[in-house]
């Protein structure tokens, strides 16, 4: 299970899966376009279904856990702020 200690990292690690994962659609309809595939590109869908499948549990993992967050936030008061200030440059 994942341990992220706030909503913005919960947050930020489910939009960087879904972005995976739109973008990881696209290739599959891409191949999944073609009539006919070669082996070479049959072994590529697999492996992109196989990646599918992990991202969706994972997103499924992150959505749990805001849920969760959110819910004891609302439950008991428990808030935790990161006040975390990057400097760039």
């Amino acid at each position: 299970m994942i341990e992220l200690v706030t909503f913005s990292e919960l947050i930020d690690k489910l939009m960087i899966v879904n972005i995976k994962l739109y973008v990881l659609m696209d290739k599959i309809a891409e191949y999944s376009a073609l009539e006919k595939l070669s082996e070479k590109e049959a072994i590529i869908l697999l492996s992109l279904n196989k990646d599918q499948v992990r991202l969706v549990q994972q997103r499924s993992e992150l959505k749990s856990a805001v849920d969760k967050k959110l819910n004891s936030a609302i439950k008991d008061g428990d808030i935790n702020v990161l006040d975390e200030v990057k400097s760039y440059g």
